[in-house]
């Protein structure tokens, strides 16, 4: 939590959880990068269906401090949903991840 909370406030914010999804550290192995995949997804899954749905996604934005409707976390959804099913199953959010890992931050 120290690492990932870097303006010490107490929370991991959004771009503080961004950040550290996007860093590259020699020592990551393909494993260690699934189970963080894993246990990041398992903050939004609240239900554990194996779905991230609009409503998980408005509740863990709003823990975060983040405010947006319940319409932009469904926008946001539509965004990475390959499927179509109006969630982000786990593939999904790995995928997800993956590309914002590899996107450059300005």
């Amino acid at each position: 939590m120290d690492d990932l909370d870097t303006d010490r406030d107490g929370f991991i914010s959004l771009p503080e959880f961004a950040a550290f999804c996007r860093s590259d550290s020699a020592d990551d192995d393909a494993a260690a990068t699934a189970c963080e995949f894993r246990d990041a997804f398992d903050l939004y899954d609240r239900d554990r269906n194996g779905l991230i749905s609009a409503a998980e996604l408005h509740s863990a934005l709003n823990r975060l401090g983040l405010k947006c409707s319940v319409d932009e976390c469904r926008d946001m959804i539509r965004s990475v949903d390959a499927d179509g099913d109006g969630c982000v199953n786990f593939e999904e959010f790995k995928t997800m991840m993956t590309a914002s890992k590899n996107r450059c931050v300005h």
